[in-house]
């Protein structure tokens, strides 16, 4: 009988050891697995500052170009007053340069000191009554006004 006692304690202690080895295994698989969900996890919050960091580039840089598009419509809607202003200003000066050639024709169609209708503009009216006018020689043609000498 010893030796079935020597059998079955034999047994029991191998039993024993792979009950104790497969436990050791198991836990140290859920270990292995824990670590590697750690590691996932710190990965994801990893991932997850890069992806807020993005986007807050993407929002700076949408920012940046919302306050661009701002800055040239307000540069443009500038350029158009300024072109408005400028077109206004100009018909004033067209205005203003007839005026002014109305009354110098009228001042020196007064001019008692000028002969009739050499005061280099074109005769009034319909031009019936006026001599044709001969072309000044180049050196003459000074686009000033003639006077008598």
């Amino acid at each position: 009988m010893k030796t079935v006692v020597i059998i079955v304690l034999a047994v029991v202690v191998v039993v024993a050891l792979l009950v104790a080895l497969r436990r050791a295994t198991a836990a140290r698989r859920l270990e292995s697995r824990r670590e590697e969900a750690a590691h996932l996890r710190a990965q994801a919050a990893e991932h997850d500052r890069l992806a807020r960091e993005r986007e807050a580039g993407a929002a700076e840089a949408e920012a940046a170009a919302a306050k661009a598009r701002a800055e040239a419509a307000e540069r443009a809607a500038q350029a158009d007053r300024l072109a408005a202003e400028a077109e206004r200003r100009g018909e004033g000066v067209a205005q203003a340069r007839d005026l002014r050639d109305e009354h110098l024709r009228l001042a020196e169609d007064r001019d008692p000191d000028l002969p009739a209708q050499d005061n280099g503009y074109p005769p009034h009216g319909d031009g019936a009554d006026s001599p044709e006018e001969e072309p000044l020689p180049p050196e003459q043609e000074t686009g000033q006004h003639r006077t008598r000498r």
